[in-house]
């Protein structure tokens, strides 16, 4: 009973409504965590806001009378509550004890304070593959993803992903179509995700869980879209990513989860390779094939024996990561004028200039100067 009410204040806090233009902002981020934290020094919850002594409770606090202006929007919440109960919607707050515990912990404070959902919550910490890549992608990375799809649906594998056209629309599809779990996160317009024909057949089986940490009714906004990314990482075990450039939200997610080390990734090589996935490779992605993905007897145990000895596993099959051969694929593809200079070469690949250079003499079957190896 306690959580819910901290939930309850939550959303009071800090969700967007149908307020009118004169209403207060609700408060940010840190502004919450702020909050949160001053009241844990009062040893009190979020719950004591509801209380009929929340105004002598904040008065010392700077800020109180926002504070108290967004606290009265009780009938507010109370209609959206019973709005997102009809369509099936779930809210938890981050302090709640079914809150995904890998979120609070890898995210800290940088995790949203509330969580909307539909379908199972407990598979939230189960963990499981997240896989992504880029909307326009070549008919290889589609059998790529339809292929991981199938098999982790196949292996009970939960796939993590969203919903955006491309590969991530597509890997939802295949697992679900194999009889697999999903977990899909949006950054907008989870009512009308919980509506659809899509998802209907799997919410009925406990098959999916859609979540967000946006208002069910939030619209598409790109800062909204790249906060939603994250949470594919922040729930999962390991990440293949399918396909990238070196700009946009697919290969921001994939660097931040490099930088923040939460999963380990993987990711895809062979034909038609894009230049992001090539730079991932060379910052220390792992290397996944679909021949890896469709003769492997467990995809599961094929990722653990790659994260733990990825040098045994391709000894063991005869063959071993070639950064320079998909160095290669790539340079054949690029305008001349790209791949006869060592700078541009350095900047398409995302690669250190005497990295480039190094190649590119040994592509042209020349020695590196050492006077060069030292600049």
């Amino acid at each position: 009973m306690q959580s819910r009410l901290i939930t309850k204040a939550t959303l009071l806090l800090s969700a967007r409504l149908n307020d009118p233009r004169d209403a207060p902002r609700p408060l940010s981020l840190s502004e919450y965590h702020h909050l949160a934290q001053w009241l844990d020094g009062l040893g009190l919850t979020l719950a004591a806001l509801l209380r009929a002594d929340a105004k002598a409770v904040l008065r010392p606090y700077p800020g109180a009378d926002r504070i108290l202006r967004l606290l009265q929007r009780v009938a507010d919440v109370e209609s959206m509550l019973d709005h997102w109960v009809q369509l099936g919607i779930w809210v938890l707050g981050e302090r709640e004890p079914q809150f995904p515990a890998r979120l609070r912990q890898r995210f800290k404070t940088a995790c949203l304070p509330l969580l909307f959902g539909a379908g199972p919550m407990d598979a939230l910490d189960q963990g499981g593959l997240c896989v992504v890549g880029s909307r326009d992608s070549p008919e290889e990375s589609h059998v790529f993803a339809q292929a991981v799809g199938a098999r982790a649906g196949r292996e009970g594998l939960i796939v993590i992903s969203s919903e955006m056209r491309g590969i991530d629309r597509e890997v939802i599809s295949a697992t679900l179509a194999s009889g697999g779990r999903v977990i899909c996160v949006f950054s907008d317009s989870l009512e009308k995700a919980v509506a659809s024909r899509r998802y209907r057949d799997a919410l009925a089986t406990g098959r999916a869980s859609l979540v967000t940490p946006f208002t069910p009714d939030a619209r598409f906004a790109v800062a909204n879209a790249m906060r939603a990314s994250r949470y594919q990482y922040g729930l999962s075990d390991a990440a293949i990513v399918v396909e990238t450039r070196q700009t946009g939200g697919i290969w921001l997610g994939a660097d931040e989860n490099r930088r923040q080390r939460w999963v380990p990734a993987f990711v895809r090589t062979g034909a038609n390779l894009a230049s992001g996935n090539s730079a991932l490779l060379h910052l220390g992605a792992l290397p996944i094939t679909l021949q890896d993905i469709e003769q492997s007897p467990s995809l599961s145990q094929l990722l653990v024996e790659r994260v733990i000895s990825p040098s045994t596993r391709n000894s063991a099959r005869g063959e071993r990561p070639d950064l320079y051969s998909v160095f290669l694929s790539e340079l054949a593809l690029l305008d001349e004028a790209i791949a006869s200079s060592e700078e541009l070469v350095a900047r398409y690949f995302g690669i250190e200039l005497l990295q480039a250079r190094t190649w590119l003499a040994r592509a042209q079957g020349g020695i590196v100067p050492a006077s060069q190896l030292k600049s």
